[in-house]
């Protein structure tokens, strides 16, 4: 009897001592204290990166919606821009037939119009041009005092912006002198234009060429060159190696190469001066050219000579072309 309540009394011990070893793990508050803390600190770890990633994803988004956000904004002002030059070219057109027909009252209220749409339109040279035509078509109905207010203000505009290497600088001082000589103001008349005059002469020294004048005899002789297609004689206006850089439209396919000789130059004369570069030239006269530091552009900036080299050839002196930028595709063979 003795002996079978031993053995309900040790059977009873190992039960109890298992229930209270498995409560222990199932159970982190009846755990010991080293793995209850763990267990917590798991947890509180899981929660934390759970948060970390919910902040990264909202952040990520916001950033998402401010992108497009400030695209829409670009592509409204982009819009309103194409509404405004379209409007501008309108007018500006429509006063041009009246000017041609001489009808200049009609033709100044078209101006001013096209001025105060100029005014908001990014870029200067619309600005300079219209106020010079306005100026222009003053002066034409012996309005001196506002024809003197455009040409003085296109004048300076021109010394401030472009260092008065802007084409329209000579004909803004010949109003202007024309206004003086009706007013009998013939000493600022003449002083008018000999500082004009003077400004032409170094019209393309922000681009390294010092000399306006050669550089302008230089230019002609290019333009009926490439009129003649006489392809030898352009190869003789060009310093080797000849850079050519073609920005491909919007600058999408950025291509550029070098000509180191004479030869190689006439091998590829029809992609350098394709159809398109030649017509430049022969549209834009040395008079309608201008240039900043990045060098002399022709036409809209279609085509930059960004790099023009003074040299003697036969102990005379001239220009050549050293580096050129053509801001669109470059043609294929």
């Amino acid at each position: 009897m003795k002996d079978q309540q031993l053995i309900v009394l040790s059977a009873a011990l190992t039960i109890a001592l298992a229930s209270s070893s498995l409560s222990s793990v199932t159970n982190p508050c009846l755990a010991s204290p080293t793995v209850a803390n763990q267990a917590l600190a798991n947890q509180a770890a899981a929660k934390a990166k759970a948060k970390a990633k919910a902040g990264a994803d909202k952040t990520t988004q916001k950033a998402a919606d401010a992108e497009v956000s400030f695209a829409s904004i670009d592509a409204a002002i982009a819009q309103q821009e194409a509404i405004k030059q379209k409007n501008f070219d309108k007018i500006n057109t429509a006063a041009q037939a009246d000017l041609a027909a001489s009808n200049y009252a009609a033709a100044e209220k078209k101006l001013l119009e096209a001025l105060d749409i100029a005014e908001s339109l990014n870029g200067n040279e619309q600005k300079l041009l219209t106020r010079t035509c306005l100026a222009d078509c003053y002066l034409r109905q012996r309005k001196y005092k506002e024809a003197e207010r455009q040409y003085k203000e296109a004048y300076d505009s021109n010394i401030q912006l472009y260092r008065g290497n802007y084409p329209v600088l000579l004909d803004d001082a010949k109003g202007l002198s024309e206004v003086y000589k009706a007013t009998n103001r013939q000493k600022e008349a003449e002083k008018i234009l000999a500082s004009a005059t003077e400004a032409r002469k170094t019209r393309y020294s922000v681009a390294g060429v010092d000399d306006g004048d050669l550089f302008a005899t230089f230019y002609q002789s290019m333009r009926e060159a490439l009129a003649k297609k006489n392809t030898d004689a352009v190869s003789k206006m060009v310093q080797y190696p000849l850079a050519v850089r073609w920005n491909g439209n919007f600058k999408r396919r950025l291509s550029t190469r070098t000509y180191r000789t004479p030869q190689e130059f006439l091998a590829n004369y029809n992609i350098i001066f394709s159809p398109k570069i030649t017509t430049l030239f022969a549209e834009n006269p040395e008079k309608e050219l201008w240039c900043k530091d990045e060098g002399i552009m022709l036409g809209g900036g279609l085509a930059w000579l960004t790099n023009v080299q003074l040299v003697k050839v036969a102990g005379k002196p001239t220009y050549q072309i050293h580096a050129m930028t053509i801001n669109d595709d470059m043609p294929k063979k």
